[in-house]
């Protein structure tokens, strides 16, 4: 009866030996075969903003898509898992589970904005999920997060930039500026930037105006503006409500040069305004519709190929460009390809041209910050678009 039972023991500890090395196994390969690799992402498809994640989503399968008609990486086809997760974290918390438990993903290339990343931040860690953020938030890479790559310079940096622009590059006389802000995190994160900067230059902020993300009508802060005597305008909130502010200045007849971030910096405001936006001057940290760059060209024929015309297109072209920077790190994760190969692979990029797409994109095994880097872009309101008014630039040292 010893000796049998000791063959059971032993024939238990050989099973769960097996079994823990097909765990492994299968936890270092994930979502990878010799011919194939599955990548996911998180990106809003339906709800009241949905328009922000679907021309970026499209970006992102679409520069895939044109590597695999190429022959795909290192002999694998790419294969993509949108999962949609209406803009609200805890979906987006659901939805990585999902790709990384039921469809073995290699990787969720984005899990969303601010609330849905720092959401999956103890998933992110857990199954080594090598991840872009949509969001410029310092908490994502000081100190570092080892799966985290930031992209994109902090909303503080882009609002440095533009004072810096303000007082180096317009020759105006009695410069005053005005906020108009969101109550959000990054509309604080802004006026408080503008105010700090703009202070160590002396140009006075004669106004600091909420106005809502959901504002359909800016009056009660145009009036004020003017009231105020501001010549200049920085807006610290997205497209929709910036739209609005313009259109609302316009009517009263109330011009002042108006900055913007990011975030409300695409063609389509000057679509949706006109000649109200011929004062408008906007930050982004991806390259315009419109720039003669090779990254960019593609990006044109990578639309067009797919049938494209995105509203968006700002977002389109930084769809493309992550999904160019996680190519990279594939190919040079060569035939060993599992999460912590993905994620070193990453680590190895250094000043990574993306043609135009990006500014220079390097992170090392120390430092996964983004580049402090953006350009301004002036309205064209003949051209309906946003045409480069500098080149990349990063804020002065003061």
């Amino acid at each position: 009866m010893r000796n049998k039972g000791g063959l059971v023991r032993i024939a238990a500890l050989v099973c769960m030996a097996l079994l823990l090395s097909g765990g492994l196994a299968l936890a270092a390969g994930r979502g990878v075969t010799d011919d194939s690799v599955k990548m996911g992402f998180v990106l809003v498809k339906t709800g009241p903003v949905a328009a922000l994640g679907i021309p970026q989503g499209n970006g992102m399968v679409d520069y895939m898509n044109y590597i695999n008609e190429k022959g795909g990486i290192n002999g694998r086809k790419i294969k993509m898992l949108w999962e949609d997760d209406g803009f609200q974290a805890p979906k987006s918390v659901a939805a990585v589970k999902k790709l990384i438990s039921r469809d073995k993903v290699l990787t969720v290339m984005t899990t969303g904005g601010t609330n849905q990343t720092i959401a999956n931040m103890k998933n992110i860690k857990r199954y080594k999920i090598a991840n872009i953020p949509n969001a410029m938030a310092l908490e994502f890479f000081d100190p570092l997060h080892p799966y985290i790559f930031a992209l994109g310079a902090l909303y503080e940096w882009q609002y440095q930039v533009i004072v810096d622009y303000i007082n180096d590059d317009m020759k105006m006389k009695d410069k005053k500026i005005g906020v108009v802000y969101t109550k959000k995190e990054y509309g604080k994160k802004g006026l408080n930037a503008v105010k700090k900067r703009a202070a160590k230059y002396n140009i006075p902020v004669v106004a600091e105006l909420v106005l809502p993300t959901g504002a359909v009508d800016a009056s009660s802060q145009v009036l004020a503006l003017k009231k105020a005597g501001a010549n200049i305008v920085v807006t610290c909130d997205v497209l929709p409500p910036i739209i609005s502010f313009l259109k609302t200045a316009e009517k009263y007849n109330y011009w002042p040069k108006v900055f913007g971030f990011n975030w409300a910096t695409d063609d389509l405001l000057v679509k949706a305004c006109g000649p109200a936006a011929k004062n408008y001057i906007g930050s982004g940290f991806v390259g315009s519709w419109t720039d003669d760059t090779p990254g960019i060209k593609l990006v044109r024929e990578i639309a067009k190929k797919n049938n494209r015309k995105p509203k968006l297109t700002s977002l389109y072209i930084g769809g493309v460009g992550i999904s160019m920077l996680f190519s990279e790190a594939i190919k040079r994760a060569g035939k060993d390809l599992n999460p912590d190969t993905l994620k070193n692979a990453l680590e190895t990029l250094r000043d990574f041209d993306t043609g135009g797409i990006f500014p220079l994109v390097t992170y090392t095994p120390k430092s996964h910050a983004p580049a402090k880097k953006v350009k301004l872009y002036k309205a064209d309101v003949e051209k309906k678009c946003l045409v480069p008014l500098t080149g990349w630039r990063s804020p002065k040292d003061l």
